[in-house]
């Protein structure tokens, strides 16, 4: 603890004036039906239970295609029309709900037959009806897709597109893993197992797409304009991008057994002020340019907030972070001051690591009309208090900077399970605060904005490798990265990338990413495959500890680092499989003199 005697340290039990008062007025467990919900629900069940089964098929059946009537898939054709102010045509809308419809009322029966077959997999007239129920469902969907794809409503009808091209990836790998069983023939597996991997590619690259087009549709100079453009990234991310991001997952060749992911993407809540989407022109560039910049993933410890004041009104001026690397495999490091250092109040430091983080923020604005023309009638719109809620299985007080209030950051980001109190379902912690600020002390206007950023809690705080999974592990989750650069993610990829440069035909100058890793197993052998992208043939060289376990020349697998397609990573692996006992970092190094390369994850696989 810091010794300033102008500090007040702000860990949850001096920070109530009532620490027995539960502040967020009750845990309530609600069913949440939004399109945000289901998504969340729906990554939430991709990220831990992506085990082909009919424990799979009937959870995809609970979560959506056993629920859904025409008022749900309307509902997620409503959410992107809403954003981006278009309207689908009545036939359209129509012909999308009705083939939506037609596919639940399918998989059902699909996945009935799948759990009867499962129960008796010998049975001859089961795994008949199952090759039936797999043609049908195949058929269906794959006249069903196209027609998601309207000319002109790509865009609106972009989210359920995405539900309908998540079933048939899952079916397509349901064949792949037991069309044996159900007596399809290898030629027909194998054709099967080939749609199955050029469609990921397909359908991820169409999403991230028309993504993007509807992202640059909203975009304008204005506040308002800014608040849309965010909610949409922030919405589409949730309801497409992070699906999407799992893809890959279901090559079921490339990942025959259960696989840990993680989304490492941020998020963001929109500004808490009153009247910010109406009132400030010009300032949609200037908001953007508030927000950090890609980089390696870190973990939020403290806020130490200061408060200034202005004709006796007491605001949110300005704040430090404190924060450490992953796995807290480094020293506390803090950031530049955001905002003022404003001293009308002692400053108050925000404990964020207690729990699993804060899941919540329940804000107060402050918005003062000026009255008069003179230094001391200036317009003021400011945060005066917000409440830090902590992710926890029990019942552990909140932090309060000043007070609460009713901007209820669950409102834009819920949790992700609704059938447990939000602080054991919440789905996004916090992960960091910058700030969004206009003029000074003698300014007509007065703007303090902060900025909460919000990490996916699969993003863990280490870097833990299963002992009987294959573990994703995002290359942006390391501590140390030397001669290169972390770029922003194409969309699909669940979060941004690690660019190595080349080292200039000087080898002490080679690119390089270090990320350190834990095992609860010290007896499990895995082998390491890294996926990556570049546009030569490059020599790249893997240490796990101080072993180099892979030193080779891998393919090219792009024509450009710009505007990446899903069809340019590929993967390398190590031919040899190794304990814990080598360390607890891996890396990789980038040999190549004149050529980048860019690194998404490493994969631990046991063996």
């Amino acid at each position: 603890m810091d010794n300033n005697p102008n500090i007040n340290e702000c860990i949850p039990y001096n920070c109530l004036s009532n620490p027995e008062v539960e502040v967020l007025g009750g845990e309530r467990i609600e069913t949440g039906y939004t399109p945000i919900d289901i998504s969340l629900s729906l990554t939430q069940f991709l990220l831990s239970e992506f085990v082909p089964g009919a424990g799979f098929v009937l959870g995809l059946v609970d979560i959506i295609w056993g629920i859904f009537g025409p008022s749900q898939w309307d509902a997620f054709l409503v959410q992107i029309e809403q954003l981006i102010n278009q309207r689908i045509e009545e036939f359209a809308r129509n012909q999308a709900i009705s083939r939506l419809e037609g596919l639940s009322n399918l998989y059902q029966i699909y996945a009935e037959s799948f759990r009867e077959w499962e129960a008796d997999p010998t049975n001859p007239a089961l795994r008949e009806e199952m090759r039936i129920q797999f043609n049908d469902m195949n058929s269906a969907l794959t006249t069903a897709i196209p027609l998601l794809a309207v000319q002109n409503y790509q865009v609106p009808l972009l989210s359920v597109y995405v539900q309908a091209a998540n079933l048939h990836l899952s079916v397509l790998r349901d064949v792949s893993v037991f069309g044996q069983r159900w007596g399809f023939d290898a030629a027909t597996i194998n054709s099967r197992y080939n749609d199955l991997t050029r469609l990921i590619g397909n359908y991820t690259d169409y999403a991230v797409r028309w993504y993007n087009t509807g992202l640059e549709r909203v975009w304008g100079p204005d506040s308002r304009d800014w608040v849309r453009y965010n909610q949409f990234r922030r919405e589409l991310t949730l309801t497409v991008l992070d699906i999407v991001a799992l893809f890959p997952n279901y090559d079921s060749r490339r990942y025959p057994i259960r696989t840990v992911s993680q989304l490492t993407r941020e998020i963001y809540t929109n500004p808490v002020l009153e009247n910010f989407d109406g009132s400030f022109r010009g300032s949609a560039q200037g908001i953007e340019r508030s927000i950090r910049s890609p980089h390696l993933m870190d973990i939020l410890n403290s806020i130490t907030i200061y408060t200034d004041a202005h004709r006796g009104y007491y605001y949110w001026s300005g704040h430090q972070i404190m924060a450490s690397p992953v796995g807290f495999s480094g020293p506390e490091f803090t950031f530049p001051l955001y905002g003022t250092m404003g001293n009308a109040a002692p400053q108050q430091r925000i404990v964020a690591q207690l729990g699993q983080g804060v899941y919540r923020t329940l804000s107060s604005t402050f918005y003062r009309r000026p009255f008069n023309i003179g230094i001391n009638n200036q317009q003021l719109s400011v945060l005066d208090g917000t409440e830090f809620a902590y992710g926890t299985s029990s019942n552990l007080p909140s932090a309060v900077y000043r007070k609460s209030g009713t901007v209820d950051s669950l409102d834009e980001i819920p949790p992700q399970n609704n059938n447990v109190p939000p602080r054991q379902g919440f789905s996004h912690r916090l992960s960091h605060v910058s700030m969004f600020r206009s003029g000074s002390s003698s300014s007509v206007s007065i703007i303090r904005a902060p900025m909460f950023s919000w990490i996916h809690r699969s993003a863990e705080f280490n870097n833990i490798i299963a002992s009987d999974s294959i573990t994703q592990i995002p290359a942006v989750k390391g501590n140390f990265l030397f001669n290169g650069s972390v770029i922003s993610g194409p969309g699909f990829t669940g979060g941004d990338l690690v660019r190595l440069n080349s080292s200039g035909n000087n080898i002490q100058n080679r690119g390089y990413i270090e990320v350190p890793i834990h095992f609860p197993s010290t007896s499990t052998r895995y082998r390491v495959r890294v996926r990556y992208a570049s546009v030569t043939p490059i020599h790249l060289n893997v240490n796990w500890g101080n072993s180099s376990i892979f030193s080779n020349t891998v393919p090219a697998t792009a024509t450009s680092l710009d505007n990446l397609q899903s069809s340019d990573f590929g993967y390398f692996e190590s031919a040899n499989a190794f304990t814990s006992s080598l360390g607890n970092i891996v890396g990789v190094r980038n040999f190549s003199g004149t050529a980048g390369v860019i690194i998404d994850r490493f994969e631990f696989i046991p063996v």
